[in-house]
């Protein structure tokens, strides 16, 4: 029962960092930021802390769970740099109007 009581721990701090990056990077997008990607980070707030408090309802996470949670923590870690200043990047805001390219406008 103690290992279950460990992985059920690691998952509730590694689901909490998804948690907390995550609430960030809503907090981070203003107006222009795609649906879809509104979308997507609400979803993985909602999915880590499932995943966080599902020893309540009497799952416990094991290996799988935990692996699945740290892959996608390091996904959201390795995506820092584009959200470097709570700015989102380009990809995740509405296309620009052509004739503000510099190329271009003449």
């Amino acid at each position: 029962m103690r290992e279950l009581y460990l992985y059920a721990i690691g998952n509730l701090l590694v689901c909490g960092a998804i948690a907390f990056i995550a609430l960030c990077r809503l907090n981070a997008m203003r107006d222009g930021v795609l649906l879809r990607v509104r979308l997507e980070y609400a979803v993985y707030v909602g999915g880590a802390t499932a995943s966080a408090f599902q020893p309540l309802w009497g799952e416990w996470p094991q290996r799988g769970s935990i692996a699945i949670a740290v892959a996608l923590l390091v996904g959201l870690l390795c995506s820092g740099r584009a959200w470097a200043g709570d700015v989102p990047p380009d990809v995740a805001t509405d296309h620009a109007p052509l004739s503000d390219l510099p190329e271009v406008s003449k």
